[in-house]
C-alpha cells in the first residue's frame, strides 16, 4: 500500500471548456489508463503521461497538479460507472417489491459491475489503485457508502423493519463482497470470471437467504 504522511491534492486545476482543451485532457486520462497497466501505479510518473499523450508536462500541470490527481479522476470515472450500474439494479429489480426477487437478480449486478469496470481502459488497475493508494482509498469508501445505504435502504423497506445497524453491517458487507467478487473476476479474467461471478453470486444470495431465515 501506498502512504503518505501529508494529504495529498487531487483535485484537477481547470475543467477544460473548449474543444481542444477536452481533446488534450481526454488525451492525458487515455495516456495514464493505458500506463497504468503498463508500468503500475508506483512507476507511473507525470512525464510518463505528458510524453505519451503528447503534452508537454506544463501543459499536463494546468490540469492536474500532480499523478494522482490524474489517478483520482480516473478512478472518479469508474467509480461513477460502477455507481450507475449499481443504481439501474437496485431500481430495477426493487420496483418487484419482493426481496427474494432482488436476491436472484445478485448474479446480473455482479455482471454489470465487471462489465462496466472490464470496458474501461485498465479499469482493474484503477479499482486496485482504489485499494492500494492512501490518497484513493477516500474515494472508494464513499462509494461503497453510498451503495450500502442505498442497499440497506431497499432491503429494510422489503424486510419490513428500520435501517438499523445490523442491517447496515449487512448491506456493507454485501457491496464490499460484490466488488471483491468483481476485482477477482477481473483479474482471472475468462473463462474462470464467469465461474467466479455465478459462485459468488450465490454466496451473496445464500447469506441474505440466512438473514431472512432468521427474521
Amino acid at each position: 500500500m501506498v502512504r503518505f504522511k501529508e494529504r495529498v491534492e487531487l483535485t484537477g486545476k481547470n475543467k477544460p471548456k473548449q474543444q481542444r482543451a477536452k481533446r488534450t485532457y481526454e488525451a492525458i486520462l487515455m495516456a495514464a489508463s493505458e500506463l497504468l497497466v503498463e508500468v503500475g501505479v508506483e512507476r507511473i510518473s507525470t512525464n510518463l503521461v505528458a510524453e505519451r499523450a503528447g503534452v508537454s508536462v506544463p501543459a499536463l500541470y494546468r490540469y492536474f497538479p500532480n499523478k494522482y490527481a490524474v489517478l483520482n479522476a480516473l478512478s472518479s470515472a469508474c467509480i461513477d460507472k460502477q455507481s450507475a450500474a449499481f443504481q439501474e439494479w437496485v431500481e430495477e429489480y426493487s420496483e418487484q417489491g419482493n426481496l427474494h426477487f432482488l436476491l436472484d437478480g445478485i448474479y446480473g449486478l455482479l455482471k454489470r459491475i465487471y462489465d462496466v469496470t472490464q470496458q474501461q481502459v485498465g479499469g482493474l488497475e484503477v479499482v486496485q489503485a482504489l485499494r492500494a493508494v492512501e490518497p484513493l482509498r477516500e474515494a472508494r469508501l464513499a462509494a461503497h457508502m453510498s451503495a450500502s445505504n442505498r442497499l440497506a435502504a431497499t432491503a429494510a423497506t422489503l424486510i419490513g423493519r428500520p435501517v438499523d445497524q445490523l442491517t447496515m453491517a449487512q448491506s456493507r458487507l454485501t457491496v464490499d463482497s460484490a466488488y471483491l467478487i468483481v476485482e477477482m473476476a477481473l483479474e482471472d479474467g475468462s473463462p474462470s470470471a464467469e465461474s467466479i461471478l455465478h459462485e459468488g453470486a450465490r454466496m451473496i444470495r445464500l447469506y441474505w437467504q440466512s438473514i431472512l431465515i432468521g427474521d
